[in-house]
């Protein structure tokens, strides 16, 4: 059941941005680079994290996840929002600290909280760029992501505070980046 969860996951990761992907094409959509390089990186840092701490089939949607923000980073780089503030600065740090953890003081739980304030930095620039411009994302694809998180945490061959506490908080971050998305297309339209 975890395997099937886990690949469902992953395909919802694959067609959840689909139309993230067409409307960037078409300049609907304008990613923010710096959020995207850095979410390529933690799913990247999530991926190994909880690869190495049995995260089986529910790790693998972090690595299409690398693929995917790799993608739209690169597409960003042409058709993207661009500012790039101190805050941003900071995650890309934080992110490298992770990292640095991770692979050579071999601290996942340390490295794994980092990993979320990073995302939490990251997601800055979209949320500030979205609170403005609400109609330049997509929000059916974050719709999807929050779903993904869920079949995440199910996936998850072994659950513990490392292999869960990532998707735990991507699911509260995108639930209330939708509700903001919602909200702010309303008030605008």
């Amino acid at each position: 059941m975890k395997a099937i969860l886990g690949i469902l996951a992953t395909l919802i990761a694959i067609f959840g941005y689909l139309p993230y992907l067409k409307d960037t094409f078409k300049g609907k959509t304008k990613p923010h680079i710096f959020s995207w390089f850095l979410w390529g990186l933690v799913s990247l840092i999530a991926f190994g994290i909880q690869v190495t701490n049995k995260g089986g089939f529910g790790s693998l949607p972090n690595l299409v996840m690398v693929v995917i923000c790799l993608i739209i980073f690169i597409r960003a780089i042409k058709n993207g929002t661009k500012e790039i503030s101190k805050i941003d600065i900071v995650s890309l740090v934080l992110a490298l600290m992770a990292i640095i953890l991770w692979l050579i003081a071999k601290q996942d739980l340390l490295s794994i909280i980092f990993i979320i304030f990073v995302d939490i930095f990251s997601f800055l620039p979209t949320f500030r760029k979205s609170w403005n411009k609400p109609g330049e994302e997509t929000l059916v694809t974050w719709i999807m992501n929050a779903i993904r998180q869920i079949l995440i945490i199910f996936a998850l061959e072994e659950i513990n505070i490392i292999n869960a506490a990532y998707p735990v908080y991507a699911l509260t971050a995108v639930g209330l980046f939708c509700v903001m998305l919602i909200y702010r297309k309303k008030k605008l339209d």
